[in-house]
């Protein structure tokens, strides 16, 4: 429901007009009126003016928000939704209540006034019969008609909409244009008004032509049309406007004047420059980034073929110079040639990686539904092959819609790392799910070695390693892969753990994501 205002004329309003001059020159040329009431568009009371809180014994907070038919009992507002021509167009006589419970009979009349955000209605009314109040105060006087003239003077100097009219021929010459113009664009209303080309001259050049093409089209239609176009200020500089027009005819169906709406749109054309320089800007990044990928796809070609291959003949040439020279070679020289070996073999390892983490979130992702506690139980049966790890993992977890790869990627490793990262006698991994907040979380435990706290954040960047090669199998990549597909599927990861005393890793992913 809208607020109320008080006010001694209609200035609080500011509002764009439906069928402008007409209602201008309607109110204007009004006789004096006993008082003027606003209805929003629900025709509830947004305003009154002084006379009216006379003439009915109520105060402005009174009327506020009120239905107008609980003071004009026969108002009937579904009669003017059925029938909206009468708006504008008819003086309805009705009987009045007061506060004090005395009825008198009185004439209103109700023109809507719209707005781009809303649809409002001014009511004025005249009392036919004698009401119960001191018949000076609401006899009408000139006084009241020339406060009709100065709200409408105020409310069409205040508005942000510029409301004129114009001969719809030749060069359009402006009959009527409103005060606030002045302000939109620094030119009085007698500029406009004094030269019939105004409009035309100050049009942009690279607009006028296509403008007045499509102006073309008002004369075929009763409707109002729109349209957008720069004009040319006092100061030098362009304003974008859009203008809404409407054709009137005459008895013998010519065109007799045209009304027009002006408002002033050059922030929103200037917003819209900025995103279609910013959807340019991405477009550019996107085909940039398309290319980088392509780049880096044909980089994983080279590391996955034409690296490995010398790495693979090192190894094939160290294994055939052991068998040649098997029982010839002293100890050390053995050692070298199985160290070299073993080089080859971490070489391998540390490059498979690399290509695992590039490929996260860059090859075609296929969806499936997966069900979680069936996908731990064949997970952990993959990578655990020790009969000595016990392994639980909870049942009745939910069914997800995820790429089974990238879900792979990402427990894998910590699986792994949970296995590895254990000098317990008897290893435990727990794996575990459940609800927090609008969140489903799934947790990897263990009895292991631990992290302290200091290392948690660096645990998952790239070749970070808290431990020797000697201490521990592992090339440091592991985890940087865990995060970086966690963030691919827009997760998030948690490290829970203290030195020793084991190490949960908490995977949290919405709750919209389970499959019902």
């Amino acid at each position: 429901m809208a607020y109320c205002c008080q006010f001694n004329g209609l200035s609080n309003l500011s509002f764009t007009l439906n069928e402008p001059i007409v209602l201008i020159k309607t109110l204007l040329n009004k006789e004096p009126v006993m008082g003027v009431i606003v209805l929003d568009s629900e025709f509830y009371i947004e305003g009154v003016d002084r006379q009216i809180t006379q003439l009915f014994g109520y105060s402005h907070k009174e009327f506020c928000g009120q239905a107008l038919s609980l003071f004009i009992p026969g108002f009937d507002k579904e009669k003017y939704t059925v029938e909206p021509d009468i708006l504008n167009t008819k003086e309805i006589e009705q009987q009045a209540k007061t506060k004090s419970g005395n009825v008198f009979g009185l004439a209103y009349d109700i023109n809507e006034i719209s707005q781009p955000e809303k649809t409002s209605y001014v009511v004025t009314i005249d009392e036919l019969n004698a009401a119960p109040f001191d018949r000076d105060r609401r006899q009408p006087n000139a006084s009241n008609h020339v406060q009709g003239h100065e709200w409408l003077t105020y409310l069409l100097r205040a508005s942000p909409v510029v409301i004129y009219s114009c001969i719809p021929s030749g060069q359009y010459p402006t009959t009527f244009i409103s005060e606030n113009i002045e302000r939109l664009t620094g030119y009085t209303p007698e500029q406009y008004l004094a030269a019939p080309s105004f409009w035309l001259e100050h049009l942009h050049p690279d607009d006028t032509e296509a403008l007045l093409a499509e102006m073309s089209e008002l004369f075929d239609t009763n409707k109002s049309l729109s349209y957008e176009y720069r004009f040319l200020c006092a100061d030098g500089s362009y304003i974008w406007v859009l203008d809404k027009l409407k054709v009137s005819y005459d008895e013998q169906g010519n065109p007799s004047e045209m009304l027009g709406l002006w408002l002033d749109i050059t922030q929103r054309k200037n917003d819209e420059a900025l995103l279609t320089s910013a959807n340019s800007l991405l477009k550019k990044k996107t085909g940039e980034l398309e290319e980088s990928n392509t780049e880096l796809s044909q980089f994983t070609y080279v590391v996955s073929h034409d690296l490995k291959a010398p790495l693979r003949a090192i190894h094939s040439y160290c294994e055939w110079l052991s068998e040649d020279l098997d029982g010839k070679l002293e100890s050390d020289q053995q050692e070298y040639i199985t160290g070299m070996q073993e080089a080859v073999q971490e070489a391998e390892i540390l490059i498979e990686d690399l290509l695992e983490l590039s490929r996260v979130g860059r090859r075609s992702i296929k969806v499936e539904s997966i069900d979680l506690t069936e996908f731990f139980m064949s997970l952990t049966r993959t990578v655990i092959v020790e009969d000595t790890v016990e392994i639980e993992v909870a049942e009745s977890m939910p069914t997800i819609v995820v790429s089974p790869t990238i879900l792979t990627q990402v427990f894998q490793n910590l699986i792994t790392n949970a296995f590895l990262y254990n000098k317990s006698d008897k290893k435990s991994i727990k794996i575990s799910g459940r609800e927090s907040g609008d969140n489903y979380i799934v947790s990897i435990a263990d009895n292991g070695i631990g992290i302290e706290e200091k290392y948690h954040d660096r645990v998952f960047q790239l070749f970070q390693r808290l431990h020797t090669k000697e201490q521990y199998e592992g090339t440091g990549i592991g985890l940087a892969i865990v995060h970086k597909a966690v963030m691919h599927l827009n997760w998030t990861i948690a490290l829970h753990s203290s030195l020793n005393k084991g190490s949960t890793f908490s995977v949290a992913f919405p709750l919209e994501e389970i499959k019902s």
